[in-house]
């Protein structure tokens, strides 16, 4: 049985170029090497959170809140109408094909 080979982007270190193997925790393993080995603020590795994947990043407020809402409930309504009229053309299709 062969290794299978996988290509893995390695983080490295910007001031010695150590690398750090993707995982769970890899974020966090080159922020803390950047803060105990090298004595630099985290800034310059900042950490990630799951708002920065949101384009609006972090809820403001109440109204904020309400209207991502609307949103997200809009966008399920278009995709739950657009799901149901696939399937009845899909219906109306099996049936026209259907021998008599």
């Amino acid at each position: 049985m062969t290794p299978v080979i996988t290509t893995t982007q390695l983080l490295l270190c910007r001031i010695c170029n150590q690398p750090f193997k993707p995982s769970k925790n890899q974020n966090c393993n080159l922020r803390r090497h950047l803060k105990n080995i090298h004595k630099l603020s985290p800034t310059l590795h900042p950490r990630k959170s799951k708002w920065d994947s949101i384009p609006d990043g972090r809820i403001k407020d109440e109204n904020d809140r309400t209207e991502r809402t609307r949103k997200s409930k809009r966008l399920w309504a278009r995709k739950e109408r657009f799901r149901r009229k696939a399937e009845e053309a899909a219906l109306g299709l099996c049936m026209l094909n259907k021998p008599v």
